[in-house]
């Protein structure tokens, strides 16, 4: 640690320069759509709903998990427009709740957002090796995941208008690949390829219905973190609430409408034993069979792209929470420096990078499987984490407009009241489902929500009590 500080002091130079961007509702949105990895969750995420879920109504796990985000994002958007300043999670709950509670949520976000990232980091590599195997590219999963780490941290450095300008090809490339694919299936099943039956209310709520509502919204992670990029904006308070909801319903659209074909195209009652049988290769295979092998490895090498976005994505929103952390005296004040060139977090960034490094590094030098060890741990503690925070953002709206006596029923109290709800719904199917998403029986791994709890305490009784 000793020489982090060295390095971040030597190399930045104390100064208040404040962050610097340009970005616009378009950067912003795929900005946050990068966090959400559509290719990513469509391709990975989507035949473990169909395998352990609820089979064909995950297309209506989907549906329900996309309209409970849209009404999230409605009053999200309006708390966003009506408390201005970065921050997120923190800032909103501090004006909220008080600058205690919001200490103990940005704890809380930091801790999620970097587990997160840990697990990307990790299943970027180990994929990319894989899918590069193929192609007789064979250099180890521990080389990809140095490389993203490494391409991540420049890039995490840089002005944010300069990673925008890598994410956004890669994330219109994501939709375009989908969108063929979807265009292919229906022009091979004409209407039997959007089956009624896979979003009858019989389906949504068939055996495992817990099962997919949580993969459903875990696939929408990181699409609060729009805020953060409040003084990187061009005119914030109307960039950021248009962001946010243009994000969440290009991605819950995109979900839903293609994980339906999914389900059209393989068969209502075959979905499950077939997504059992191909697991991972799932949806590759339709690519295969619609549109031929070259596309499909196309496909499996996009995914490797998706899953970068997705870790640059949420690297930048876990480096902002450093930043705004720092600078409101939570963490060392040297971690707040901006960069004078690139006016970016660039010592945040480099903190962030080396706690994503050693958190892998670690148990790779002691002999485990990272990726059997650590991803599936890391993405089930940073998905309780974002899920429980966006409930508790939720209630936030609530009790804000209620001060202040609003009287826009529908947006700060009706779809705000709708998605509290069905987060914290979501919240307890994630807790009582947590070994499956771990994939471990030890009660030591399935107990690290626990840490959660004492992150948010900490920030409880040692944030401090001015106002943010």
């Amino acid at each position: 640690m000793t020489e982090l500080t060295g390095a971040l002091s030597n190399t930045e130079p104390p100064t208040s320069v404040a962050l610097r961007g340009n970005l616009g509702i378009f950067q912003i949105t795929l900005l946050v759509i990068a966090a959400a990895a559509p290719l990513g969750a469509v391709v990975s995420a989507a035949p473990i709903g169909f395998m352990v879920g609820n089979g064909p109504g995950l297309a209506g796990a989907f549906l329900v998990a996309g309209l409970m985000m849209l009404c999230f994002s409605v009053g999200y958007g309006e708390l966003i427009r009506a408390i201005p300043g970065a921050g997120a999670f923190y800032k909103y709950l501090s004006v909220v709740f008080g600058a205690r509670v919001g200490a103990g949520a940005a704890w809380v976000a930091l801790a999620s957002y970097l587990a997160i990232a840990i697990s990307l980091a990790t299943v970027t590599g180990y994929f990319t090796d894989l899918t590069l195997q193929s192609l007789g590219i064979n250099w180890g999963w521990k080389t990809w995941t140095v490389l993203v780490i490494a391409l991540t941290a420049y890039l995490g450095r840089a002005n944010i208008d300069f990673a925008a300008k890598v994410l956004v090809p890669l994330v219109l490339a994501e939709f375009f690949m989908l969108f063929v694919l979807g265009l292919s299936i229906v022009m091979d099943k004409g209407n039997a390829a959007l089956p009624l039956q896979a979003i009858s209310v019989s389906a949504i709520t068939a055996p495992g219905m817990g099962v997919g509502l949580m993969i459903a919204l875990a696939a929408f992670l990181g699409v609060e973190s729009a805020a953060l990029y409040a003084m990187e904006a061009r005119r914030p308070e109307k960039s950021i609430p248009g962001a946010t909801r243009l994000a969440v319903a290009l991605v819950a659209a995109t979900y839903f409408v293609v994980i339906w074909l999914v389900v059209g195209d393989i068969g209502v009652d075959t979905i499950k034993e077939e997504a059992a049988t191909a697991q991972g290769e799932l949806v590759i295979n339709l690519f295969s069979r619609h549109l031929g092998g070259t596309v499909a490895t196309i496909v499996s090498i996009m995914l490797c792209t998706s899953n970068f976005a997705c870790l640059l994505s949420l690297h930048n929103a876990a480096t902002r929470y450093v930043h705004v952390l720092a600078r409101d005296k939570h963490l060392p004040s040297v971690l707040a420096n901006t960069h004078l060139q690139k006016k970016s977090p660039a010592n945040a960034s480099l903190f962030v990078t080396v706690l994503v490094s050693i958190c892998i590094a670690v148990p790779a030098s002691l002999g485990y499987d990272p990726f059997v060890f650590l991803f599936p741990v890391t993405l089930a503690l940073g998905t309780i984490g974002l899920i429980g925070l966006q409930a508790f953002v939720s209630l936030a709206v609530i009790a804000h407009f209620k001060k202040v006596s609003d009287r826009r029923y529908f947006r700060i109290l009706i779809s705000p009241l709708f998605a509290l709800g069905g987060l914290s719904v979501a919240v307890y199917l994630i807790c009582a489902n947590y070994g499956l998403l771990t994939a471990s029986e030890s009660v030591w791994v399935n107990g690290t929500p626990i840490l959660l709890l004492v992150l948010f305490f900490y920030g409880l009784i040692k944030g401090h009590s001015k106002p943010v």
